[in-house]
């Protein structure tokens, strides 16, 4: 057994001399020989080992007794020990999670909190096929059917090579006591269902189940790094200004396309969906915009794609103005300027409003501002954080873009407004 998990440990490279190991311990029979298995190679690796545990709150007084067969353990070993309790089902419920979900976002978080280089963690080669029944039954692609990592950042799984069965074989042969988790053969569980009903009629198929699936997981993993490194080339390719040319998008094989679109929103810390996935591959064909979540659009002017923020705090911005003399004006910095003495009335910067229209300077045509942000082509998500300055009669300027033909600055000019904004922030 120490020869099958010296070589998973091998081949991920998976240990480092000085290594500090925090080994998630449940008790069950894969956590107790992992636990067992780091002791005995410590001196060999050079690395130390403590352990964690979690008390889910469960199983009442059997799971109290597992975490002090394991504290017990850790004691007579000389091991240093955490322990973190929680009430799982009702925690989960409170924050409208699964009990499963919920569970392993919580060991994780205890696993991270404290010092160590690695964690490892007892997933086993069952506990993998497991793993890409749930998914495939959920609707997985091919990046979810490649399994559990051997390695993780900074998590590591030395038995995911060895099936539950020969791991449970190993413990009785060789006196390695362990705890029985009595909910295991509970169907209330996804998992447990699986593992207690599925996996065993697709073994009725093929009695060597798990190992075609390991295979299977392989083959994925494989395909999966060849397409993710084309996807990284592809996407440093398409990729300008922050937005995704669709010309060059448009040349790839829809799977590296997919994973193009994937990436860019993951940088927004946007998932996407098949749902939204879609939406996003049929718009790069037109023009228009989908929603993505919240206040998050996919937005394609026909020639590029880009992530774009409406949220409506996004429509402030701060000003100032000033009234100089012609000879005291210097145009450097400033945003918006004009014949201050050939504005109507009283003059405003707003925001643009339905109807608004503009005739730009020494062009000879009116036009509204809707038409001319589209020449312009300005993102639609920043419009209505664009200043627009207006007297009694109507719109006098775009600030930062364009200014009507009736108060423009000419030789005959004598005083000048000058205006300069600072915009509230977008995409």
């Amino acid at each position: 057994m120490n020869n099958r998990i010296n070589n998973t440990i091998d081949k991920f490279n998976m240990l480092s001399p000085g290594d500090r190991i925090l080994v998630g311990v449940s008790g069950g029979a894969d956590s107790m020989l992992l636990l067992r298995y780091l002791i005995s190679v410590r001196n060999i690796y050079d690395i130390t080992v403590a352990v964690a545990h979690i008390e889910h709150g469960i199983r009442g007084q059997e799971s109290i007794d597992d975490a002090a067969f394991v504290e017990e353990f850790c004691k007579a070993n000389h091991l240093e020990f955490y322990l973190l309790s929680i009430d799982a089902v009702n925690e989960a419920r409170e924050q409208k999670m699964g009990v499963e979900e919920y569970s392993r976002k919580r060991r994780y978080a205890f696993f991270n909190s404290i010092p160590c280089d690695k964690i490892a963690t007892a997933h086993n080669l069952s506990d993998n096929a497991e793993t890409v029944l749930f998914r495939l039954a959920r609707g997985s692609g091919l990046k979810g059917v490649c399994g559990i990592p051997p390695v993780r950042g900074k998590i590591i799984r030395p038995l995911i090579e060895i099936s539950a069965a020969d791991i449970r074989a190993y413990c009785e042969n060789n006196n390695i006591e362990y705890r029985i988790d009595s909910t295991n053969s509970s169907g209330d569980y996804t998992r447990n269902y699986i593992r207690n009903t599925v996996i065993p009629d697709f073994k009725k198929v093929n009695s060597d189940f798990e190992n075609s699936i390991a295979s299977f997981i392989n083959d994925a993993n494989e395909d999966m790094e060849f397409i993710i490194s084309q996807s990284e080339q592809a996407y440093n390719a398409v990729l300008y200004k922050n937005m995704l040319n669709i010309g060059l998008l448009s040349q790839f094989h829809i799977s590296i396309k997919k994973r193009i679109i994937i990436k860019y929103f993951s940088n927004y810390n946007i998932s996407l969906d098949r749902v939204h996935l879609n939406d996003i591959i049929k718009l790069i064909e037109k023009r228009g915009r989908v929603q993505i979540k919240g206040d998050y659009y996919a937005v394609s002017d026909g020639e590029y794609v880009r992530i774009a923020d409406f949220s409506p705090n996004k429509n402030s911005f701060s000003f100032v103005s000033e009234i100089l003399k012609i000879s005291e004006f210097d145009a450097k910095g400033v945003d918006f300027y004009c014949d201050y003495d050939k504005i109507i009335g009283k003059a405003e910067i707003r925001t643009r409003k339905e109807g608004d229209t503009i005739c730009p300077a020494n062009r000879g045509c009116t036009k509204s501002l809707k038409k001319l942000f589209n020449e312009l082509k300005i993102p639609q998500e920043i419009r209505s954080s664009i200043g627009v300055i207006a007297d009694d009669k109507g719109v006098i300027g775009v600030i930062g873009y364009c200014i009507d033909d009736r108060v423009k600055v000419s030789s005959d000019t004598q005083n000048i407004l000058s205006v300069r904004t600072s915009f509230g922030g977008f995409v």
